[in-house]
């Protein structure tokens, strides 16, 4: 609405002088100021009513990032809004095609969690082109002079809140495999958090790259042959980490497994004594926050980055918590 107020008011301005400037000539003058008039309220409405929001993130077979599109995506049609989501799947050439599709039916905003933070460029440099305003969340994009703002959890707190836990709670420290993803940023920035911060005890014996989740499973169950005394695993996030702790249930391996995220079903899993902790951030905040950036840049104004901060949820603190929902 201010941004409204201010065309409309330089709107009217503009008229009054035409209307001064054509004192004692013909009265066609009067009539295009007042065109003009109706012209400025019509295009100030119509970009708070035009807005179509596209959607889309590197897996949307997380609950994590589920959570995150049904944010914004509750919040847009509220407003009136068109929304519109697709699926990167781990694919980065997938999801430069769902975004030129996007561009080509009309969106004006882009809410981005990036397949690769490097090879998603041409799609922004496609929506730049068509003017679609990218607000990139949860995974930076590596140029970032072509998104409006990162909104982010603090990943690498993440990463070093499962750290010092493992260092407080298991000062002997033992093998270590980390799930890892190094084409995503937020995965990058978590797994320095994680290194950097464990004691020397802590021996990491395998850092297995992954695209999807259903890389998982086979890449654990190769580590737990190949390294009878793994004794810890770190998982990018709670799908990978519960799928790790499965893994080993079933090989009849005592394993501790943290992760990142804080979903309700990791949460569930704490409270039964399986996974033993996550360092929990909250979708539903991102999400908001995407969906603010979306409705400051309609209204006129200016967008900076967000940083939410991330918490950790063990076994030792569960009891305080509402495991069915996140945080």
């Amino acid at each position: 609405m201010k941004a409204f107020k201010r065309v409309l008011a330089v709107a009217l301005s503009f008229a009054l002088a035409l209307s001064l400037v054509a004192c004692g000539g013909s009265g066609d003058s009067s009539s295009d100021a007042a065109q003009s008039v109706a012209d400025a309220v019509s295009g100030a409405a119509a970009g708070t009513e035009n807005v179509k929001i596209g959607f889309t993130a590197m897996n949307l077979t997380d609950p994590f990032q589920i959570t995150v599109r049904d944010t914004v995506k509750e919040l847009a049609e509220a407003e009136g809004w068109e929304f519109q989501s697709g699926d990167g799947n781990g694919d980065n050439a997938k999801q430069i095609n769902l975004i030129e599709d996007m561009i080509n039916a009309g969106i004006t905003h882009l809410v981005l969690c990036p397949v690769s933070q490097d090879g998603i460029l041409p799609a922004l440099e496609a929506c730049q082109a068509a003017g679609v305003k990218v607000i990139n969340y949860d995974s930076a994009c590596a140029d970032q002079d072509l998104v409006e703002c990162y909104i982010a959890s603090d990943n690498y707190s993440a990463g070093k809140l499962d750290a010092e836990y493992l260092n407080e709670k298991y000062p002997e420290g033992g093998e270590l495999m980390i799930i890892n993803n190094p084409k995503a940023e937020s995965v990058v920035a978590r797994v320095k958090g994680l290194t950097e911060n464990l004691n020397e005890n802590f021996e990491i014996v395998e850092d297995a790259a992954i695209e999807t989740s259903a890389d998982v499973l086979p890449k654990v169950d190769d580590a737990l042959i190949a390294h009878p005394n793994l004794k810890f695993i770190f998982g990018l996030n709670d799908s990978c980490g519960m799928i790790a702790l499965g893994s080993a249930q079933s090989a009849g391996r005592d394993v501790v497994v943290v992760s990142v995220d804080g979903s309700p079903d990791c949460q569930a899993s704490i409270s039964e004594g399986g996974m033993m902790a996550t360092a929990a951030q909250s979708p539903i905040t991102l999400g908001e926050e995407s969906f603010k950036a979306i409705k400051t840049l309609v209204e006129g104004g200016t967008v900076e980055d967000v940083e939410v901060p991330c918490f950790l949820i063990s076994q030792e603190n569960i009891s305080e918590y509402d495991i069915t929902q996140w945080h």
